[in-house]
């Protein structure tokens, strides 16, 4: 189990869904249509692709860390929803890279309003800048002890 007692386990879960449930973020669904029954693999593909316009599939595989038979499943998701298309290259006549639709780039436009919907809300519970750069600090420690 780590450095980390049960006790302390079971407070960080209780403290955690207490967020999820005080956050009360009904409606959501109904605030951000476009983002129902997309996996977080595939919000991150969107993420990807609208960031960068000539990515290759091989890039993307690498950058989420995943094999290419679930890169290929989200991809036709995505196509099926009218999200991306699929298309060659410009950089890499061999490799096929992915455009959004215009349905793409409204569902990673909901995607970031309902990041920064949910952020501000979390940071917005903190009373001052000191607190919320505190919890960027522990929150970096966590990343980095996460790494190891």
């Amino acid at each position: 189990m780590g450095k980390s007692n049960k006790k302390q386990i079971e407070e960080f879960s209780e403290l955690w869904h207490q967020i999820i449930k005080k956050s009360n973020f009904r409606n959501v669904e109904d605030q951000f249509q476009r983002l129902n029954g997309l996996t977080t693999i595939d919000i991150s593909i969107i993420n990807i692709v609208s960031k960068n316009s000539d990515v290759i599939l091989g890039e993307i595989v690498l950058a989420l860390d995943i094999p290419k038979s679930t890169l290929t499943n989200a991809i036709n998701r995505l196509e099926k929803r009218n999200y991306i298309n699929r298309i060659i290259s410009k950089r890499d006549r061999r490799s096929y890279g992915l455009k959004l639709t215009e349905e793409g780039h409204l569902a990673q436009k909901e995607h970031l309003d309902f990041e920064y919907m949910v952020y501000g809300r979390l940071l917005d519970a903190l009373d001052t800048d000191e607190e919320k750069q505190e919890l960027f600090k522990l929150f970096r420690k966590i990343i980095n002890n996460l790494e190891e």
